[in-house]
């Protein structure tokens, strides 16, 4: 039986493209304060690499999950599955900031943009609401946008499981173009093509994680013989160059970077020997890329803050403070995983509420 397969079986090769995503929109992140890269390359487009965790997203929930969830109960077990999965991480990092600003307030110390401490925002990330349209901009936690637009996937989930489980190959092929097509219009119609975290956060979320379960369900149905794996992946690395270079002229370069990350994660899906995890620590990385993603917020706060008060200009030694937020950032989502990540996972395994 191959991976793919088994529900049950784990993806290395998904798992460490997901290490390869974060480190990209670290570095994407990093660059704003540190100006290593320049704006219109690779690390440039790095905010392009939420958009591969959207399709992923959708891509292994509908491995996961073969059989849709076709009772209210079922829904309701699969829906508080991936609340406990979701929610105590970006609960924690929120509270974090919390205190942070808390101590900042107590010591005098002005926050560093007044709107990012709004309680009204607040609000919003402890309800997962932020990227439901509802948010006027980045505050807290910031990257929880994304967080809040996976949580209404997972709400749609059943119902979307369902109608791609009736396709057959044709309707899903169909439904990848439709998807590719209303991309194409949301990343033209945006002066930042993609670049969409508030307002525009579910039209770019929802083409992607659609078709992250459609490639799930052409990879059920199991038509290989005309596809090779290794082809894909090429042509994945070829769209992938040509996106970044018509992205420095129209942001219809951005649509054509997500064809490339559904090319290339078709192949990894469909190959039948590791490659990316190969890679020396990609899986660890990977395994961590949730709570190493939620605790950017909080380490860019602090490092700012130690930045003003230092009068320091992180520009002139770029990559040795690119080091040292790195194993910050990493030292704080491996504390988060081990203090909140994983024992809520134990709680799922001890229910069994996928029985």
């Amino acid at each position: 039986m191959a991976a793919w397969d088994d529900p049950k079986a784990d993806l290395p090769d998904l798992t460490a493209m997901r290490g390869l995503l974060a480190l990209w929109v670290f570095a994407y992140h990093a660059n704003l304060h540190l100006l290593f890269a320049g704006q219109d390359n690779l690390i440039g487009r790095g905010y392009l690499g939420v958009d591969g965790f959207f399709i992923l997203s959708g891509l292994v929930l509908a491995h996961r999950y073969p059989q849709p969830a076709r009772t209210v109960s079922a829904a309701a077990r699969f829906w508080w599955r991936r609340f406990i999965r979701l929610y105590p991480t970006a609960l924690a990092m929120l509270l974090l900031l919390g205190v942070l600003f808390l101590f900042a307030r107590l010591a005098g110390v002005p926050p560093h943009e007044a709107s990012r401490a709004s309680g009204r925002e607040f609000l919003l990330q402890v309800f997962l609401l932020n990227g439901f349209g509802f948010s006027q901009g980045w505050a807290w936690n910031y990257p929880s946008w994304s967080i809040s637009t996976e949580w209404a996937g997972y709400l749609l989930f059943p119902a979307l499981a369902i109608g791609v489980g009736r396709l057959g190959w044709r309707g899903t092929g169909w439904g990848l173009v439709v998807s590719a097509a209303l991309l194409l219009l949301v990343s033209g119609l945006s002066r930042s093509g993609l670049n969409l975290s508030y307002q525009g956060a579910l039209p770019r979320f929802l083409p992607e994680f659609i078709g992250g379960i459609l490639l799930a369900r052409l990879l059920r149905l199991d038509r290989r013989p005309w596809h090779k794996p290794v082809m894909i992946a090429i042509g994945g690395l070829l769209l992938l160059a040509a996106g970044l270079w018509l992205r420095r002229s129209t942001t219809l370069g951005d649509a054509a970077v997500v064809y490339a990350l559904w090319c290339l994660l078709w192949a990894l899906a469909a190959g039948q020997r590791h490659v990316l995890a190969r890679l020396p620590g990609l899986i660890r990385l990977g395994a961590l890329t949730y709570p190493f993603y939620m605790a950017y917020a909080p380490v860019e706060v602090v490092f700012t803050r130690f930045w003003q008060a230092t009068h320091s200009d992180p520009a002139r030694h770029p990559y040795l403070w690119l080091v040292i937020v790195f194993l910050a950032n990493l030292a704080l989502a491996w504390i988060t995983a081990l203090s909140i990540e994983r024992p809520a996972l134990r709680h799922l395994a001890g229910q069994r509420l996928d029985r």
